[in-house]
């Protein structure tokens, strides 16, 4: 190539160069900062990116996790409005929604009344009022009502997420504040299911190699930690034996609500069954993150048993993880629904705008969200293949949120979403 054609091209480099740090819509306003280009060469680079391949939980959301909804018994709380469920009106046009300023507004007026009725019932010395997430006056009132029988599901119910967990407890400031509790977990799922134990009046105070201590509706009790059985992907599942303030062993277990219902008991409550199904169902169609949870009773010599079959599991050499994988079968088994959970990641601030950007350049988007059976596969934009925990309606609220269905429909484009099994 002539010396003179290639100090051609670098001069034109340059200049383009030049243009990019000078493009208005390259500037961000809120930092005050125009797009640097770090080298001349940049615009070879124009236009070769055609996939981008993104997580979900931490990237595109804050990674923040509040508890939202529950289902108890087959009765459902929670009065909060999800981002998705708010995409989801305006998206059919039914414009039914109070505005967010409204909402909140209304929202506070509710929490107020719960915490009030929690006050009159028992004294949470643990609470964290401004924490609170789960906003639900009818769950008050039915903890609050002596002669229900809703409010001994409900206890139960918070007690195994008091209880069943692999959270350390803290107190930062023990002379100062020592009714101040701070929560440290390997997941922010964790560390929220635990929290809104605790501003619901069963707070976990301490844990030690002999003790889990907790209070329950002002009531100190202490239960004994028998054995931990530890989430994973492939569990998709985790367990905790104890011996209850009582003497009896339970064990407490919580996961997606496949591998929970594939362990329930014979005589499992089908309406019960049932109903909570379709609660995860509608919490997963607003965009919420659910696990089920469920209990049973053991007897002295069915522990006793499996204990030396799964420390001897533990203690081999050969093929330990799948060993220890079989003994874990033999006990969480014939299992009773509890209740269910569902929490809210909330997307990071700009994500829809920036998400619409790439659409807008053509560049294909694959999000990462989480199911081991079915991939949700979107028109030649935004793919959600999905892998490890989420469901599927999960993935789609994810997408909806996002605004690409809103946007396409804006260009007369509109998406196809269909879902295939997953070659995974």
């Amino acid at each position: 190539m002539p010396i003179s054609l290639y100090i051609s091209i670098e001069v034109v480099k340059t200049i383009q160069a030049f243009f990019i740090a000078q493009d208005i819509d390259m500037y961000y306003k809120p930092l005050d900062a125009a797009c640097v280009p770090k080298t001349w060469n940049i615009s070879d680079d124009l236009g070769q990116i055609e996939y981008i391949f993104s997580d979900k939980t931490g990237t595109l959301t804050q990674n923040i996790m509040e508890f939202q909804k529950c289902s108890i018994n087959g009765v459902a709380y929670g009065e909060g409005i999800t981002e998705a469920q708010r995409g989801a009106v305006k998206r059919e046009g039914k414009g039914d929604l109070p505005p967010p300023e409204e909402q909140a507004r209304s929202l506070e007026v509710l929490k107020h009344n719960m915490l009030d009725t929690l006050d009159r019932t028992f004294k949470n010395r643990y609470g964290q009022p401004d924490r609170l997430t789960l906003v639900s006056p009818q769950l008050a009132a039915d903890m609050a009502d002596r002669g229900s029988p809703q409010r001994n599901h409900i206890i139960a119910f918070f007690r195994a997420l008091a209880v069943c967990h692999s959270v350390l407890s803290d107190r930062p400031e023990p002379k100062e504040n020592p009714f101040f509790l701070t929560y440290k977990a390997e997941s922010p799922d964790e560390a929220a299911l635990v929290a809104a134990a605790c501003d619901a009046g069963f707070p976990f105070v301490a844990k030690g190699k002999d003790f889990i201590d907790i209070e329950a509706m002002g009531q100190a009790e202490r239960y004994i930690p028998l054995k931990l059985l530890e989430f994973n992907s492939t569990r998709k599942r985790m367990s905790v034996i104890v011996r209850n303030p009582q003497g009896r062993i339970v064990l407490y277990c919580k996961g997606a609500d496949s591998v929970i219902y594939e362990r329930l008991a014979a005589d499992q409550d089908t309406t019960l069954k049932t109903q909570t199904a379709k609660d995860m169902e509608t919490f997963a169609n607003g965009g919420l993150r659910t696990l089920c949870i469920a209990y049973r009773y053991l007897e002295e010599e069915e522990y006793l048993e499996w204990s030396a079959i799964y420390d001897a599991a533990t203690n081999s050499i050969n093929d330990r993880d799948d060993a220890i994988d079989k003994a874990n079968e033999r006990i969480e088994h014939s299992l009773y629904i509890l209740g269910a959970t569902a929490l809210e990641d909330k997307l990071q601030e700009g994500v829809p705008e920036a998400i619409e950007t790439l659409h807008q350049a053509g560049i294909k988007l694959w999000i990462l969200t989480g199911n081991p059976w079915c991939s949700a596969r979107g028109g030649n934009t935004v793919y959600l293949p999905t892998f490890t925990g989420d469901k599927v309606q999960t993935a789609i609220e994810i997408g909806r949120q996002l605004w690409l269905w809103l946007a396409r429909w804006l260009m007369r484009m509109p998406y196809r979403f269909q879902l295939q099994p997953s070659q995974e």
